[in-house]
């Protein structure tokens, strides 16, 4: 019997078909795939120009310390990549020439605006005063100055303590994380740590608020003074009741003499499991036991 070749028509048909948006769909997704690859090398040719664009920056041609004058043997001009040249550098080697130094400057650095003092100021400690700081300096020996230990960029408590009156002296803390300006004629470098090595001078510099310079001046007419260091991580202020010789001896002094604290043995031993009772006559205390 004969078969009617019409009869896979339909079939035929519908594999063509298929074929045909398989092709479509891979032209499509090659074409895809073509612009997404041409796009990727068209950005990194552009970061490879853009690499490759350069300016001329200044750099310090070797280190230069804090509140120097700026040389022209100071500088050299080094070609960077545009992207990485600060906003703020300067333009010319003379345009540097004179300015003061905030802070030492590495060898090869890129000198910026925010590294320099403004134009027209002077040099030396001014140009290392926070802003709404003064600087005040008191005299120190090596007991009071924590045996030499402290170096600029260091953070101090003030210790105080004033003889109130013949039979009453006291310890207070007055201020707490002082800022060290300067020890001696040495000026605090906010890019150099501290010097390990002992150094014993006469006088410390601080940067203090207006009103707070008023306190230690009076301070240190009145009573003696005492710097406390303080770890470079610790900012926390403490709060402290201060002390007197009774705190520290644990009895009344007077002028006639240091009179012990009264304290009656009851009959039977110790005291250290009963309750107390604090009297006070005069500048006499006597504690009852029960």
């Amino acid at each position: 019997m004969a078969v009617n070749p019409t009869s896979f028509t339909p079939k035929t048909k519908n594999k063509v078909n298929s074929l045909v948006v398989m092709i479509v769909i891979a032209v499509v997704l090659g074409l895809i795939a073509a612009i997404g690859i041409w796009q990727y090398l068209n950005k990194t040719q552009q970061k490879v120009k853009e690499l490759t664009v350069t300016k001329a920056v200044v750099v310090a041609s070797k280190q230069i310390p804090a509140g120097k004058k700026i040389e022209e043997s100071d500088l050299a001009i080094k070609q960077l990549p545009a992207q990485a040249v600060p906003k703020d550098y300067p333009s010319s080697i003379d345009s540097l020439k004179g300015r003061l130094v905030k802070g030492t400057i590495s060898t090869g650095e890129v000198i910026t605006e925010g590294r320099l003092v403004g134009e027209g100021a002077a040099g030396g400690l001014p140009v290392v005063i926070p802003a709404g700081y003064r600087a005040i300096t008191i005299r120190v020996n090596e007991v009071v100055g924590v045996g030499g230990f402290i170096s600029p960029g260091d953070h101090v408590d003030i210790l105080s303590i004033l003889k109130k009156s013949e039979d009453q002296t006291f310890s207070k803390t007055i201020l707490q994380n002082v800022l060290v300006l300067a020890v001696g004629d040495k000026i605090f470098d906010p890019n150099i740590f501290s010097d390990p090595q002992a150094k014993v001078v006469s006088q410390v510099t601080f940067a203090l608020s207006p009103k707070d310079t008023e306190k230690l001046a009076l301070a240190s007419e009145t009573g003696q003074l005492h710097l406390v260091l303080r770890p470079h991580s610790e900012k926390e202020l403490a709060i402290t009741p201060g002390a007197s010789l009774e705190d520290v001896y644990g009895y009344i002094v007077s002028g006639a003499g240091n009179q012990p604290i009264n304290i009656p043995i009851a009959a039977g031993g110790s005291n250290a499991d009963k309750n107390a009772i604090e009297i006070i006559l005069g500048d006499q205390r006597t504690y009852y036991y029960y």
